[in-house]
Formats: structure tokens, C-alpha cells, sequence
């Protein structure tokens, strides 16, 4: 397969729910790493084919050198399990985008340590300097994405200050770069931005499943999801209802869920990592444990969130012998 073929099915596969794992702690607030491995072979059992270790919802900024390393060998190593269980071809096996970030050094050498540990591609986190400006971030992710020419690059973007042009400008510099996770808070300025922009990408609705309807409409075929830890069928009936342009199952499937993302994006996303961590321990899968700046939520929050669980329990069938929510 050459490159460019290669290049089409990697964006053809990375067209679906990508799942964003927790990341699991045990009593002594260690990373947990047999259930790191677990959690993530659950999802590829459940039908997530797409996970980014390292991603927000996995606490990357909470996360050491030395643990985020360690969290992206389980996730392959669930991959791994996975594919050795399954009469599923090497080609098939779940793509894994790793999470990369922090200073240009770091963000390189952990881009090279994920593709030469058997990640896919990678997801560059947006930049945390408070002083970024548009050119800067071209910059940005350029020399990181150039650092490693033969995987894909997801660049993440949350500032309306990066236009289509300079998203166009950074791809003729790295042709690597093959989508885009757009997660500004404003569907018209996505499809501003995407039809300011050279075609080719694939546009990932970085904000999940609460602006995926909408995102979708305007030219999204992608959407990561946190709530994919806890109901996997959720997302993923979510996804086929856009596929199918099926509007209506999807809003339905919003209305449902919009209760617990809410619950999530509340007070500037505080508890963006804690509402997903309780809805897990309250399954009985991982204990409700985060690391700061994230604090675990209240008993009353606790309380809403088993309230908005409840509504999604008939919303699609049980897969892989376990309830949905």
C-alpha cells in the first residue's frame, strides 16, 4: 500500500466515535495499569475502534512523562489482546491516536516514542502558553507533526483566532496532518472556518456527543467522547444515526445524554473528568478518584449524576453481556 492509499484509510477509519479513556488510579493514586489495560480492551470489545490515550478526559496535564508513556503501552496492549482473540486482520486492529503536548521537546519525543511504540498517529493538545497567537500555533504544530512524517497528525484547536487559512498554511507543511479536532464552542464558526479551509481534512466535533449533531450538519464525520467510557452503544448509535442522516434518532439521542454533559461542562468544565469517573465507580469499574486541579464531585452531584444514567438505560441494546448505563 503506498502512502497516499495508506494516508485515505487511516482518515476513512478515523471517521468514527473516538473514544477518550480514563485513566484509572488505585488506592495509593498510582496509575492502575492492569485496569487501564481492561478498561480500554472494553471499549474495542464494545465496537470503539478509534482511542486516544492521553487525551483529556485521561488527565493528560495531571499525568507524568514517565505515566503517560506507561498509559499508551496498556492501551496497545489491550489492542494487542484484543486482536490475538479475534480472527480480526492487523489492518483491522483498533487505531490508537496518541496524545501528545506540552513544550515543542517534550511533544516530539513523545510523538517519535508513540510511533515507535505502534501508535497510528497522533493528537497534538492545543498549546496552554496563555500568550498564543495564530501563527504561533502554526508553528507549533508543524515542527512537531514534521517530527514524525510517517503517522498521522490530529492537531487540536480551541481558539477562534485560527482561521481556515492558517489551518491550510500548516498542512502544506505537513502533509502528515490528516483531520483536524475542532473543539471551539460554535457551530457556525466551525463551518465558517472548515469552508475557509483546503478540502481534504477530516473535521473530528472535538466537543463530543453534545455538539456532534450539529457539528456533523456542517461537515464533521468524526466525534471523541468521554461518555464512551461508561455506555460505548450509546456513542456509537449516536454515530449511526448521523451516518444515515437520521436526524431525528440523533437528536433523541441527545436529549438523553444532554443532561449528563451538561453535567460535565458545568462551572467552566470543572467536572469535565470527575462527572465521567463517577458515573464509572457508581458501575462498579474504577474508583471515582482524580488528581488536581480536578476534585471529585459532591454527594449531590453524585446524585444527578445517577439521576441522568437512569435515562439512558432502554435508549439502545446491551452489547458484550454488560448494561449500557
Amino acid at each position: 500500500m503506498n502512502a497516499s492509499s495508506s494516508t485515505a484509510r487511516l482518515v476513512d477509519r478515523l471517521g468514527t466515535v473516538i473514544g477518550i479513556p480514563v485513566v484509572p488510579y488505585d488506592e495509593e493514586g498510582a496509575v492502575d495499569h492492569d485496569l487501564t489495560v481492561s478498561l480500554a480492551a472494553r471499549l474495542i470489545r464494545n465496537g470503539v475502534t478509534v482511542l486516544t490515550p492521553n487525551g483529556n478526559t485521561g488527565e493528560f496535564y495531571a499525568l507524568s512523562p514517565d505515566e503517560r508513556r506507561q498509559v499508551l503501552r496498556c492501551v496497545l496492549t489491550a489492542r494487542e489482546a484484543h486482536a490475538d482473540t479475534t480472527t480480526d486482520a492487523p489492518a483491522e486492529a483498533a487505531v490508537i491516536v496518541a496524545g501528545v503536548g506540552l513544550d515543542i521537546g517534550t511533544a516530539v519525543s513523545d510523538a517519535r516514542f508513540a510511533r515507535d511504540s505502534g501508535a497510528d498517529a497522533i493528537m497534538i493538545h492545543q498549546p496552554v502558553l496563555p500568550y498564543l497567537s495564530a501563527d504561533g500555533w502554526v508553528e507549533y504544530n508543524a515542527r512537531i507533526a514534521r517530527s514524525v512524517p510517517d503517522i498521522g497528525v490530529l492537531p487540536y484547536l480551541t481558539k477562534r483566532a485560527v482561521t481556515g487559512a492558517h489551518i491550510t498554511r500548516l498542512v502544506e507543511r505537513a502533509p502528515n496532518i490528516v483531520g483536524l479536532k475542532y473543539s471551539v464552542p460554535d457551530p457556525v464558526a466551525f463551518a465558517t472556518t472548515r469552508a475557509e479551509t483546503a478540502d481534504g481534512l477530516l473535521w473530528i466535533a472535538g466537543l463530543a456527543e453534545s455538539y456532534a449533531p450539529a457539528y456533523w450538519q456542517a461537515g464533521a464525520r468524526a466525534f471523541t467522547s468521554g461518555l464512551v467510557n461508561i455506555a460505548p452503544a450509546v456513542s456509537l448509535h449516536m454515530l449511526t444515526a448521523l451516518r444515515d442522516e437520521d436526524y431525528g434518532t440523533a437528536t433523541r439521542v441527545w436529549r438523553r445524554i444532554r443532561h449528563f454533559e451538561e453535567l460535565r461542562a458545568r462551572d467552566d468544565s470543572a467536572g469535565n473528568v470527575s462527572v465521567v469517573k463517577e458515573a464509572m465507580h457508581q458501575m462498579g469499574l474504577c474508583r471515582r478518584d482524580v488528581r488536581p486541579p480536578s476534585h471529585p464531585v459532591s454527594p449531590a452531584l453524585a446524585r444527578e449524576v445517577a439521576e441522568s444514567m437512569a435515562r439512558w438505560h432502554s435508549l439502545v441494546p446491551e452489547t458484550a453481556g454488560e448494561r449500557v448505563a
